[in-house]
């Protein structure tokens, strides 16, 4: 069996693979001994060959995620990869291939296309012909950006788990501070549903618990994260990351709170070479104008090369993270170090 994964949103991809590895565990495989992970920029084809053929003694079955195959540069590879998967009729195969592809969308008017660095560019002959086999599978599934009611839908559900309720007014609140990101929105449920269940009486959201949660805390914490970076200030850096993962904040989270600051560096460095109000950026990139503000301060410190190349170096741990093969929290250190 072959499952494809792909589109703009990360997030859902993520969700729906460990959906699908959750499953295998439960119901197949409760040692997770024949769930394995490919890193497909680097892999080889006979990499698949060797985990095929090795299994479990007491679990046929096997499940294989190869993610960012797009990426891989070897000549010709996924050319002769279609060739083995025809070949091999790993469609029919009862072991489950996972296909996970971040960086591959669907545009209605121009097809299939790759995207890097936030540019969209063709696929070539070789990836075209391999992914547009793909999507024809029975399980292919394209998973785009969550539309503003999605969101809304997303975080009551969250929250209802937990038998708390939340409006779809206060729900847009917490959607306009994490500017739509999901990764952050579900770490502000999680603590809101921390502080809301420590509580044991309202089980209503309501603005304050919103407004005295702990994003404005670590939005703080980021800036001043920034600052420190700024000025090369790297000790100072690593101790309010420290500060971040004492205060139970994941990694992950902190990771994407970076991602999330570093592009807006960018897009507002971009802003300036434009010669954009500050009025005009907060209404063009939909951020609140003190986040403008703080960040048009801050963009005039960096160069977009240097934006660029943290963002990138960010985004490439944290597909790593997310393919399990990296320590996040240490890997976000040793990068600062670097920096």
């Amino acid at each position: 069996m072959i499952i494809l994964l792909y589109g703009e949103n990360d997030f859902k991809i993520h969700q729906k693979a460990k959906e699908l590895k959750d499953k295998f565990i439960r119901e197949i495989d409760p040692s997770g001994q024949n769930i394995w992970k490919i890193d497909g920029d680097k892999m080889k084809i006979e990499d698949l060959s060797n985990q095929l053929g090795s299994s479990s003694l007491f679990v046929n079955k096997k499940m294989v995620i190869i993610s960012d195959l797009i990426k891989n540069k070897q000549k010709d590879f996924l050319k002769k990869f279609l060739e083995y998967i025809k070949k091999n009729k790993l469609s029919e195969s009862p072991d489950i291939f996972i296909f996970v592809e971040k960086n591959i969308k669907n545009k209605k008017n121009k097809g299939l296309v790759k995207t890097n660095n936030d540019k969209d560019t063709p696929l070539n002959m070789s990836e075209k012909a391999f992914f547009e086999f793909l999507i024809k599978e029975k399980y292919s599934q394209e998973l785009n950006k969550f539309t503003n009611s999605e969101l809304i839908s997303f975080i009551q559900k969250e929250l209802d788990k937990s038998s708390l309720k939340i409006d779809n007014r206060l729900a847009q609140t917490i959607i306009n501070l994490t500017a739509g990101d999901p990764w952050i929105i579900k770490n502000e449920i999680k603590k809101l549903i921390h502080l809301k269940l420590s509580e044991k009486v309202n089980k209503n959201i309501n603005l304050k618990d919103i407004e005295d949660n702990v994003f404005e805390k670590i939005q703080e914490d980021i800036f001043a994260f920034i600052d420190a970076i700024s000025s090369k200030n790297i000790k100072q850096s690593l101790e309010i990351l420290e500060k971040q993962y004492l205060a139970d904040l994941e990694p992950d989270y902190i990771m994407n709170m970076l991602v999330r600051q570093f592009k807006i560096l960018l897009q507002i460095k971009e802003a300036l070479e434009l010669n954009l109000s500050a009025q005009k950026m907060a209404s063009y990139l939909k951020l609140h104008p003190f986040i403008i503000s703080k960040g048009i301060n801050q963009a005039k410190n960096f160069d977009k090369i240097f934006l660029k190349k943290t963002i990138n170096n960010l985004l490439d741990l944290d597909k790593k993270n997310r393919s399990g093969f990296c320590d996040l929290k240490s890997h976000i250190n040793l990068l600062i170090n670097k920096m």
